[in-house]
């Protein structure tokens, strides 16, 4: 007897989801092209950020302790300088005495420029920045000035491991448009 009542039930719940299926069949039928080169998964991947570093904790609410890749931890200020919402492209440029690291040529939208110049000049007593991967800790660098107004890219020495460097270049051009909402 309960085979017979949960033979409809189950009848009903298959046919509901055969027919969702169809409605998405329809979709890609319309334009296979858009379906398989939108992305679903809107979740970003390497963010960059760049943040100061704290010598001496002074203030809890703007500064905290961030993981670092190699152990340990590293105190910086909560307020990111740069984003990867600011970084339109970044390419891997080999680094001369080690082919098998490399350097970050990052090409920067206007806002980023900007931003970019403004902590190049305030950081010119050689204060080193962190950079972040996922709010984790990377490594220091002291940033380079931008000498034209023009000027669109900026290398990040580094040496980046393969992995890693490949893992900011593929996901920056998504990154950027994540963030920009484009």
């Amino acid at each position: 007897m309960k085979i017979h009542s949960i033979f409809p039930s189950v009848a009903v719940a298959l046919t509901a989801v055969f027919l969702m299926g169809a409605s998405s069949c329809e979709k890609f039928m319309e334009n296979p092209e858009k379906y398989i080169t939108e992305e679903s998964d809107k979740t970003p991947r390497y963010v960059i950020t760049i943040h100061d570093i704290v010598k001496y904790k002074r203030a809890d609410i703007l500064e905290m302790d961030v993981d670092s890749f190699f152990g340990g931890t590293v105190c910086i200020n909560k307020n990111a300088r740069l984003h990867s919402r600011d970084i339109m492209k970044v390419e891997l440029v080999p680094r001369p005495n080690n082919r098998e690291f490399f350097d970050l040529k990052l090409t920067l939208s206007p806002r980023g420029q900007k931003i970019w110049s403004t902590f190049a000049i305030s950081n010119a007593d050689s204060d080193k920045l962190a950079f972040l991967i996922d709010g984790m800790y990377y490594r220091s660098f002291t940033p380079v000035f931008l000498t034209e107004p023009e000027v669109k890219d900026v290398v990040l020495q580094g040496p980046f491991d393969p992995a890693t460097a490949k893992g900011i270049t593929i996901n920056a051009e998504r990154n950027y448009k994540i963030y920009n909402n484009q």
